[in-house]
């Protein structure tokens, strides 16, 4: 189970056990079930959130979108730090896998600049997860050497640190689309072309294996 003290790695670590050991077939048993349950309900579009508790008593919660026929899965978990509340996420279309992870402080510029009236924390995670189901982190290097993590979202982009030797997305806050230039929006989608063609790439890569 997290706790507030843990460091990212720590609850990398964490979060990737629970998704090979539980999470994974959770998912393949919602891509069995939910086809039938799209069909009873007429095929209309289905946005939803369920829990699932792992035996390590870790909360997930797995936001599933049906709309136009096409299901998609995006499992998260929530926990809190010594500030606030917290969630991670293992997108599935990279192996090996890597870790995203949104820190409290993200949350709060998030609630704020996306002008969210939501109070209750958790349902402010479900409503950021509603709206951004399928994330693709991007990435540019600084002066420093370090790497400038940022990704689109319906309501702005979030940013933070990619830790390239770990595989893991910090997001640490959130700027809504007035608050970038014209060339930092022309850069960063410049940069998402260039990410989805890789990731597209991959998927193409994971079939002619299969």
């Amino acid at each position: 189970m997290l706790v507030p003290n843990m460091t990212l790695h720590e609850i990398r670590n964490a979060v990737i056990n629970d998704y090979v050991q539980e999470i994974k077939n959770k998912l393949e048993l919602i891509k069995i079930t939910y086809p039938g349950k799209l069909m009873r309900n007429g095929y209309k579009d289905i946005v939803e959130t369920i829990t699932f508790n792992a035996k390590s008593r870790n909360n997930w919660r797995i936001t599933i979108v049906c709309k136009k026929g096409k299901l998609s899965s995006t499992p998260y978990l929530v926990a809190y730090d010594n500030i606030g509340i917290t969630a991670s996420h293992i997108p599935y279309f990279y192996n090996p896998y890597r870790f995203m992870h949104f820190n409290s402080h993200f949350f709060k510029r998030y609630r704020e600049r996306a002008k969210i009236k939501i109070e209750k924390p958790e349902d402010l995670v479900k409503y950021f997860f509603r709206k951004n189901f399928f994330l693709i982190p991007c990435y540019v290097p600084r002066e420093d050497g370090t790497q400038q993590l940022f990704t689109p979202l319906a309501d702005g982009v979030a940013l933070g640190n990619y830790h390239p030797g770990s595989e893991i997305y910090e997001f640490k806050t959130f700027v809504d689309f007035s608050l970038l230039r014209e060339d930092q929006k022309k850069q960063g989608a410049e940069i998402l072309t260039d990410t989805i063609k890789d990731v597209e790439n991959e998927m193409k890569r994971r079939l002619k294996i299969q």
